[in-house]
């Protein structure tokens, strides 16, 4: 019973090619089935914990793998930040991988300076080097497979920070001007030493729930209008953004009238103006009490002008303007 069962276990291991292939064994003298059987198993675990595959649609880029030598030390993450001038190795991580990993293929655009990534078919996908250059790097990762026409990608941050060092600016908060119920956010990048602590500050007062690099405002009002500056801190200093102005804008008022009544040419003319890229509706009356809609008109750029040949068959008319959805 021992021996057939470990026939089909062997059996069942030699289907997952090309995982075979660790799976020669040289011996002067035949082991027994159970021994063989455990070396077959224990060179297929170690080869699914060295590679990542890409062998299938569903599979995708999890994120980069912090690692020592050969050795995961983290989690897939999409935000990595590493001193500048000290060894960096990270793995482009797959999820859902396949077993054809001798048709992987891994890259990395563009690429922090000092760092390299080996593009050949059946590379494991390892970003290693020393970072020469501090900054915040926008990068595509990519896993693919020659058994599938479109690989995976996935968007990355990489930062490089000079080791031991305060918070630095790489890009500043920016002005903002909405209207009132609108949105409107405030960003930064900053470098530096983590982990790092950031606070917003609203006309010099601190906001005490804004503790990310970002502030985002949703139904903004007047009295968020004022000036905001982000103060970004850690271990080895703080340093102050520049000023950015909230201004916020009432909606604009555009009065809505008929000007220019005429007759000529066999018709009555005039002319609607109002706000813009709405529909404007004509209406008349012979009396100011019954109104019946004689025309409903697309406006791109706040002004009708409008003929009515009708009149001419009416002892009198009488018109108005509205605006449609």
């Amino acid at each position: 019973m021992v021996l057939k069962t470990a026939s089909l276990i062997l059996a069942a291991l030699l289907q997952l090619a090309p995982l075979s292939r660790v799976a020669s064994v040289s011996v002067t003298a035949a082991p027994s089935t159970w021994a063989l059987v455990s070396t077959w198993l224990a060179g297929a675990i170690a080869l699914l914990g060295g590679y990542d595959a890409v062998s299938g649609a569903s599979a995708g880029v999890s994120g980069l793998v912090k690692y020592s030598g050969t050795t995961p030390v983290g989690t897939p993450t999409f935000d990595v930040a590493e001193p500048m001038g000290q060894s960096f190795r990270y793995r482009i991580s797959v999820s859902n991988p396949g077993s054809d990993f001798d048709k992987n293929y891994f890259n990395c655009t563009p690429l922090p300076p000092g760092l390299t990534i080996n593009t050949n078919i059946g590379a494991a996908g390892y970003l290693s080097g020393i970072p020469l250059r501090a900054g915040r790097y926008s990068v595509t990762l990519v896993a693919g497979n020659l058994s599938y026409a479109i690989p995976a990608t996935a968007e990355a941050i990489i930062t490089i920070y000079p080791p031991s060092s305060p918070p630095v600016f790489e890009t500043q908060p920016q002005d903002q001007s909405v209207l009132a119920g609108g949105s409107a956010a405030f960003a930064a990048e900053v470098i530096g030493t983590p982990p790092i602590h950031f606070r917003w500050e609203q006309n010099d007062l601190p906001l005490t729930a804004a503790t990310n690099a970002s502030l985002s405002f949703t139904d903004v009002q007047p009295a968020d209008a004022g000036r905001y500056r982000l103060i970004a801190s850690n271990q080895f200093g703080s340093v102050t953004s520049a000023v950015a102005r909230l201004t916020i804008r009432e909606p604009l008022t555009v009065e809505l009238r008929l000007t220019g009544g005429g007759y000529g040419q066999g018709a009555f003319q005039f002319e609607a103006s109002g706000p813009v890229q709405t529909n404007y509706v004509i209406w008349c009356s012979s009396d100011l009490a019954r109104w019946v809609a004689l025309s409903t008109n697309q406006v791109v750029d706040g002004l009708l002008r409008f003929s009515d040949s009708a009149v001419a068959t009416e002892p009198r008319r009488f018109y108005r303007v509205s605006l449609s959805p």
